[in-house]
């Protein structure tokens, strides 16, 4: 498998991350590689589009950095809502 055969998988929905459509691309796939002189072994190329194929394994594999960053959100707003409360507080104490 070459790039040009991974990217029309995913042109054609075969991934399940998108809908059967194409989309145009400045760097195609495998550009970097090749313009570095370091061409992607087809092996390489095929086990990577095997693991964007919908099911369950891939698709827990995708989701896990999400899930993930949701744990930060109550973090970071409270945080927040800390610095700002801090803020207010000096800013009133001062005048």
């Amino acid at each position: 498998m070459n790039w040009a055969q991974a990217r029309a998988e995913i042109d054609r929905g075969e991934t399940g991350d998108k809908i059967a459509k194409e989309d145009p691309a400045v760097a195609p796939l495998g550009t970097d590689a090749e313009a570095g002189g370091a061409a992607t072994a087809g092996e390489d190329i095929a086990r990577s589009a095997r693991r964007q194929r919908p099911g369950a394994a891939p698709r827990a594999m995708a989701q896990a950095p999400h899930a993930a960053g949701r744990r930060f959100v109550p973090w970071l707003a409270a945080s927040l809502a800390i610095a700002l409360a801090a803020t207010v507080a000096a800013l009133l104490l001062a005048a």
